[in-house]
């Protein structure tokens, strides 16, 4: 009797064991930047912890040890089932992303947060009926700190000493900011900047003063040409495979969207202000710093104004107001706080 006692107990904890482990919920997120990167320890990391507290331990999103594709790639190894989630750069895939864009242009704003913040909200109100994200389900969108121009060349003080120099580009707004000005364009993540400079592929890279110090170019970085408001920014998304997320309770769901958009946007674009200013101040310390203003920066404002107008056209196609876009992701960065 004993033994049959046992025995039922046994099997009611294996079942009762064996159905929490069903509940259980394991997402393969890929990891294709350096694992120690920021955006990976402050973005990334307290966001998965968040999530699986809130879902007391339902899901739990892990990051792969190497990556599973190209950064072009990382919207559609999402979209694929090749992982679940995947966070990448709209402008690495030129041309498909178009409301996305408004990310892109100059002189934006100079807090990363509030752009991030902004910029979320602005596609919830004006582009996510453009649907241009399908297979997938928005996590989050963001925006990085103003982005800047950096030199392996003593004595560029202006955007025209870029002309003949092979510079990396990463979106459609810094390939026509650089063939404005006579630059040799060239495509490469991030990742690879020191790869690209220590070999002598390029001269000078579209970057964040953050890039300098997270991807270790400070012995590259002989100029640096500043721009109120950033002379480009980058949109960046994270998405999840939509048949896995239609997969999940709705409880989890819950939990996930609540960390996720506005909070999400809010606190990478914080990280990234925080690393921006260390590598500002690393900037200073051995580079030559050149701030665009007064009269100048008028000029350039002026002399890149086709940007938006091109593209308040290009997403009117789309039915979307680019206008009216533009002018509500600029009241809510100012706005922020």
């Amino acid at each position: 009797m004993k033994k049959i006692l046992l025995l039922t107990v046994g099997v009611v904890f294996a079942a009762g064991y064996a159905m929490q482990a069903a509940a259980e919920t394991t997402l393969r997120m890929n990891l294709w930047l350096p694992p120690k990167h920021f955006v990976v320890t402050k973005g990334y990391a307290p966001w998965i912890e968040k999530i699986k507290k809130g879902t007391k331990g339902n899901v739990n999103i892990q990051l792969t040890t190497k990556s599973l594709g190209s950064p072009p790639r990382q919207y559609d190894l999402a979209r694929q089932g090749v992982v679940d989630i995947a966070w990448g750069v709209q402008g690495y895939t030129a041309g498909r992303f178009i409301t996305a864009e408004i990310g892109e242009l100059p002189f934006l704003g100079n807090s990363g947060e509030a752009l991030s913040v902004a910029f979320w909200r602005t596609h919830q109100k004006f582009f996510a009926k453009a649907n241009e994200y399908k297979g997938v389900k928005i996590l989050s969108l963001h925006l990085h700190s103003p982005g800047q121009i950096m030199v392996n060349k003593k004595g560029i003080t202006a955007l025209e000493g870029m002309n003949g120099l092979k510079i990396r580009i990463l979106n459609p707004a810094t390939a026509k900011i650089l063939k404005l000005y006579g630059g040799v364009p060239f495509r490469g993540a991030a990742p690879k900047s020191y790869e690209f400079f220590s070999k002598g592929i390029i001269d000078g890279s579209f970057m964040t003063a953050d890039g300098v110090l997270a991807f270790k170019l400070k012995k590259f970085s002989k100029s640096f040409i500043e721009v109120p408001g950033g002379i480009y920014n980058s949109p960046f998304f994270v998405v999840m495979n939509q048949a896995k997320w239609d997969s999940l309770s709705a409880g989890d769901k819950k939990v996930i969207e609540a960390a996720s958009g506005e909070a999400y946007a809010a606190n990478k674009g914080a990280a990234w202000d925080h690393n921006d200013v260390l590598g500002a101040k690393l900037v200073k310390e051995t580079t030559k710093v050149s701030y665009i203003k007064g009269a100048n920066l008028a000029a350039l404002k002026k002399k890149l104004a086709f940007l938006e107008d091109g593209w308040v056209k290009k997403v009117a196609a789309l039915g979307v107001d680019g206008a009216a876009a533009l002018k509500y992701l600029r009241a809510q960065a100012a706005a922020y706080k």
